[in-house]
């Protein structure tokens, strides 16, 4: 084998390696030359900036509303979830933002109620759940339509869910606000019954099927969330079809009896209205200074009232008025019945006419009349569940029978209506579940509260007077099981008399549903009967508590027996007059009992009483409950060996309202006349600290126009006024820490009164001799005098001062005024009508009252006495008797003291007072007449004898004293 060639190496390569040129190139370009063409640009990340800062108004995930709301939009259910999740959160955190975004949120919510997603719908309600409470009705009104048309939409929808889910949210709209929703609602009642036709087809279906769609099936279960499944999984688990399809009529009927108790007023016959009346007349009457201020302000209804101009565009006005008429013509042609006795289809509509309530009853009748067989009445061993179910039908059942009577109770359809009634219902009465030994059992409640509805629902049937022709085939025939009923109820048979008097209280609350009906069937009743429901009626109410909605509605049954008391066919059983007489003299003990725990039944209580009292014909009657209205305003008991006297015992009166308490002191003015105690209890109120001075104003008032018309007597009403007067007097300050400022407060309120009784009291000598009125008063102002005089000046009280000015006007608000030229003459003569110790005492207790107000005029006390009163009663006495005994008083206390110091001040003290009465205008006619001058020049005398010229006050004094005297005598 040869040797092989020797490999071949390779030439080191070159620095710089020269192309070739090819014909037809461009050269590459120079790689040592520098580019300077280049640009830059920043780069951009959006959304991945983590310091980004939000706005102050964001959730607790950092998201604004801006953001939640465009996640509406996302095809994405639980990122939708999530923003309406969110946009709760940010509410409930920030609640301005619902009021400053409201358009923006609602305009987007509206979007997502009918998602079809169950819990991206769930979500939104339970937002709209938290939205509508935080908002008013003027805020909510605009958007309030746009809901309805989505809601409408919703009902339907291809999906039963979706469907479901449209009641539910209405539901939540009419909670709030239901005015509202009842003008946008005219396509949801069609829709209502449309789909209980379609849910009581398919019976056997599992779902509501539509006749436009072919959509596959979804279980009712569907509609509930998640959460709620899990609970009711075991419940569901063995339901059927037929069931499921039951259970959907109940939610729909559930749906609808709330919407038309929204529509349909119907007429309430419990208390309440009663109670509405009261306080409509509340809102429009006030209290001002005692008296009632009507409030005169117009108010408008609607719209229509407040045009302006009435009369432009009538004529356009009278053609669309005639268009609307001939279509409404058009409608009921075209809602003609079909071969089987249905109605074809409701147009819209929200019940505003008694006609399409027919319409939408015999629709709706039909429908649940094959409930009420389906649900089983029959059975005795059905659930709770089921006992709704029944007692739903029955209410509307009931609610639309009321409504049905007033425009149709004549016609054969309100026949018919009563004997399919008699057919399908009354063979299941009375319907029973549980015992009467467990009252408050929910099976006794509901199953006594279908026997109580099924029962007013029969008697809508008996109209409004039941005629006493057709007796036995009402009350003794079709009508007997509900009349059995009712007695029996009454009677206590509903509930064991071993079970404790709080337990049962919702089945008396059913029973007392029950009164109106008795109103109705007692004029046709026999005698027999009359006396037995009436005594069953009796049991029943003092069987109620005091504070329960059932005492309330037999207060107002009480009310209704008083009204028809004039019937003819009541007048002569005597055992309708007893429940009367008994129940006007229950009245005014349900009103002590209540005290001031429930305001709204001592309001209805006051106004049966008043409107007993206003009208004549029952003053007897009215004149009995007198003695029994006492304790309310107050009383005192039997002596005891702790109370000798008896104890004093005020009544819940003083701690009521102000309006109850006017309303209260009103029915005191229908009486024939007044007894003592109660003129005693008046009194009591007046003098007690707890009375506010409006109060005491208008027992002022009230007495005085008893007075007036004859009600009370002279002697009675001055007792009054002296009693009120010497409360005032001899009243002692409770607390005496009080601030001036309080004392001051009460003084004014005591001369307002003390105004007034001078006041009134100067006006009964229109009528009556000043002996006739002083007489009764003589004796106890003297006594009173006396004790005020000496606690004056022996104890130094300064509010005795006030009593005595308190008790001197009162004695000169007896006088005659002097506004003519005979008044002095007849002033002199009624002066002289006055018993000597009267005018000694009141002599002694001006001297004491000038000598004591100087002495605190010059000590450290701020207060301020009048010397009007006291002037002029001096000016009464022509003889000058008074002024003269006055200035001897004065003069006597010159140099009298145990030591010279009391000297020197009594010394002061007179001469202040001599200043007083010199300088006074009033008295300088009677100081220039010559006996009482001669009597001031001795005094003068005595006074520069008696004071020391030494002391510089005194002297001082003397020298004013001097000046005055030349003054008065021009000297």
């Amino acid at each position: 084998m040869g040797r092989s060639a020797p490999k071949k190496t390779l030439q080191p390569s070159l620095d710089f390696k020269v192309k070739k040129k090819k014909l037809g190139k461009k050269p590459p370009p120079n790689p040592n030359i520098t580019v300077t063409t280049f640009k830059s640009k920043a780069l951009n990340m959006p959304g991945q900036n983590i310091v980004e800062e939000k706005d102050d108004l964001v959730n607790h995930r950092n998201l604004t509303l801006k953001d939640l709301l465009t996640k509406l939009n996302h095809y994405n259910d639980q990122v939708k979830k999530d923003a309406v999740t969110g946009i709760r959160d940010l509410i409930l955190k920030h609640p301005s933002v619902l009021f400053v975004h409201l358009g923006a949120i609602m305009n987007k919510l509206v979007e997502v109620i009918n998602d079809l997603d169950k819990d991206v719908r769930h979500c939104t309600h339970n937002l709209i759940s938290t939205i509508l409470p935080m908002l008013d009705e003027i805020s909510i009104s605009p958007f309030i339509p746009l809901f309805s048309v989505y809601i409408n939409s919703g009902m339907t929808h291809l999906k039963t869910t979706i469907r479901l889910d449209s009641l539910r949210l209405l539901d939540i709209f009419i909670d709030h606000y239901p005015n509202l929703v009842s003008r946008s609602c005219h396509q949801m009642i069609p829709n209502y019954i449309d789909l209980l036709k379609r849910v009581s087809g398919a019976a056997t279906v599992a779902t509501i099927s539509t006749s436009t769609s072919s959509s596959a099936n979804v279980p009712i279960s569907a509609s509930v969330p998640t959460s709620q499944q899990k609970k009711s999984s075991s419940s569901t688990a063995s339901s059927t079809p037929k069931a499921n399809s039951l259970h959907t009529r109940v939610m729909i009927l559930k749906s609808l009896f709330k919407l038309i108790k929204v529509l349909l007023n119907e007429p309430d016959l419990s208390f309440s209205s009663l109670l509405n009346k009261i306080h409509k007349q509340r809102e429009n009457t006030q209290i001002v200074d005692g008296k009632m201020a009507i409030d005169c302000s117009l108010t408008y209804q609607s719209y229509n009232d407040r045009k302006v101009f009435t009369d432009l565009f009538s004529k356009y006005l009278v053609k669309n008025e005639q268009q609307h008429q001939q279509q409404q013509q058009q409608q009921q042609q075209q809602q003609q019945l079909n071969s089987d006795g249905t109605v074809k289809s409701l147009f819209p509509t929200i019940l505003e006419t008694p006609e399409e309530v027919k319409q939408f009853s015999s629709t709706l009748l039909p429908i649940l009349i094959d409930l009420w067989l389906e649900l089983g009445p029959s059975n005795p061993g059905m659930s709770f569940q089921v006992l709704e179910d029944l007692e739903l039908v029955v209410s509307i059942i009931q609610l639309l029978v009321h409504c049905l009577k007033e425009n149709f109770s004549t016609t054969d359809f309100y026949e018919q209506l009563r004997k399919d009634y008699i057919k399908y219902f009354s063979a299941h009465f009375p319907f029973y579940v549980g015992s009467p030994s467990n009252p408050d059992s929910k099976e006794w409640i509901i199953s006594c509260s279908i026997n109580s509805l099924m029962t007013q629902t029969a008697s809508h049937f008996l109209g409004y007077s039941p005629s006493i022709s057709n007796v036995d085939e009402t009350i003794n025939g079709w009508y007997q099981p509900f009349f059995e009923f009712i007695e029996d109820a009454l009677n206590g048979k509903l509930i064991d008399e071993k079970v404790e008097g709080t337990k049962g209280q919702s089945i008396k609350t059913h029973i007392s549903n029950l009164l109106w009906i008795v109103k109705i069937i007692l004029p046709i009743l026999s005698p027999t009967q009359s006396e037995s429901i009436l005594n069953s009626f009796i049991s029943f109410d003092e069987k109620c508590h005091p504070h329960s909605t059932s005492k309330k509605a037999c207060v107002f049954f009480i009310k209704e027996l008083i009204d028809i008391q004039s019937n003819p066919l009541l007048s002569n059983v005597k055992s309708f007059k007893n429940i009367i007489e008994w129940g006007l003299t229950s009245l005014p003990k349900l009103l002590w009992k209540l005290g001031n725990s429930d305001n709204d039944t001592s309001l209805m209580i006051i106004n049966i009483l008043l409107s007993v009292g206003r009208d004549k014909s029952k003053i007897k009657q009215y004149d009995s409950i007198q003695n029994a209205l006492v304790p309310f305003f107050f009383t005192i008991s039997k002596p005891t060996p702790q109370f000798p006297n008896g104890k004093q015992i005020y009544g819940p009166f003083l701690s009521l309202p102000l309006n109850i308490q006017f309303l209260a002191l009103n029915t005191l003015y229908y009486f024939s006349s007044l007894n003592k105690i109660m003129i005693r209890s008046l009194i009591a109120i007046c003098r007690s600290n707890k009375s506010s001075p409006e109060i005491v104003s208008i027992v002022l008032d009230l007495i005085h126009n008893l007075y007036l018309v004859g009600t009370l007597s002279l002697s009675h009403y001055t007792a009054f006024c002296i009693a009120i007067t010497l409360s005032i007097t001899s009243k002692e300050s409770e607390d005496k820490s009080n601030v001036i400022m309080i004392d001051e407060e009460k003084i004014k309120e005591q001369e307002k009164i003390i105004k007034k009784l001078c006041w009134n009291i100067n006006s009964l000598r229109l009528s009556n001799s000043i002996e006739n009125i002083l007489e009764p008063m003589t004796q106890p102002f003297i006594n009173e005098l006396k004790k005020i005089s000496t606690n004056f000046q022996d104890n130094n009280d300064e509010n005795s001062g006030d009593s005595l000015n308190y008790i001197l006007s009162l004695i000169l608000s007896c006088f005659t005024e002097n506004n003519n030229n005979n008044g002095n003459e007849i002033r002199e003569k009624e002066f002289k009508s006055l018993s000597n110790e009267l005018i000694i005492t009141i002599t002694n207790s001006i001297f004491i009252y000038i000598f004591q107000s100087i002495k605190f005029i010059n000590s450290t006390s701020t207060k301020i006495y009048d010397l009007n009163i006291i002037l002029k009663i001096i000016q009464l006495d022509n003889s000058n008797q008074i002024l003269i005994n006055i200035l001897n008083l004065i003069s006597s206390k010159l140099n009298v003291g145990d030591n010279q110091v009391e000297k020197n001040n009594n010394n002061q003290y007179s001469i202040l007072s001599l200043i007083e009465l010199f300088k006074s205008k009033e008295l300088y006619e009677i100081f220039q007449l010559s006996n009482v001058k001669t009597i001031v020049n001795s005094i003068v005398k005595k006074v520069e004898k008696s004071v020391s010229t030494q002391l510089s006050t005194e002297k001082q004094l003397l020298e004013k004293l001097l000046s005055e005297v030349k003054l008065l005598f021009n000297e």
